[in-house]
C-alpha cells in the first residue's frame, strides 16, 4: 500500500474514494456493506471510515470536496448505515480486516488508529 497512516483519509483507498467524489461519482450502495455482513475487508473498511468522516462534516484539509458533493451521505438513513459500518470496522479482528492489520502493529498503534477513525454520527 502506498499511503498507509492513521487518519481517515491517509490511505490509498480513501484517496481513490475522494478522487471519485471530486469527479461526481459516489455510489453508496456499492461502498457500504449490507446489513448482516460478517467480515469487512480492509479496502471497504478504509472507505467506511472516510465516508463516516465526510458524513459528519470532517472534510479533508487538502480541499476539493464541497458540502454539495456529499449531501447524500448526510441523510439520517445513510448516517445510520455509516455508524453501523464504522462500529463494525472498529470492533475487532473477527469482523474487520482493517482492525486486524492495525492490531498487528501493536496496541499503541491500534488505539491511535481507533481514536483517529472514530467520529460521532448522531
Amino acid at each position: 500500500m502506498g499511503a498507509w497512516d492513521k487518519g481517515p483519509y491517509d490511505n490509498d483507498d480513501a484517496a481513490e474514494l475522494l478522487e471519485d467524489i471530486r469527479e461526481g461519482e459516489l455510489y453508496l450502495d456499492e461502498l457500504l456493506p449490507d446489513a448482516g455482513t460478517r467480515y469487512i475487508e480492509a479496502d471497504q473498511g478504509s472507505m467506511i471510515v472516510a465516508l463516516a468522516h465526510l458524513a459528519a462534516g470532517d472534510l479533508p484539509e487538502d480541499g476539493g470536496i464541497e458540502e454539495s458533493m456529499i449531501s447524500k451521505l448526510q441523510t439520517p438513513e445513510n448516517k445510520d448505515r455509516l455508524r453501523q459500518g464504522l462500529e463494525a470496522v472498529l470492533s475487532g479482528d473477527t469482523v474487520s480486516e482493517l482492525h486486524e492489520l492495525w492490531s498487528g502493529a501493536g496496541e499503541e498503534e491500534l488505539l491511535a488508529w481507533k481514536a483517529k477513525s472514530f467520529i460521532d454520527l448522531s
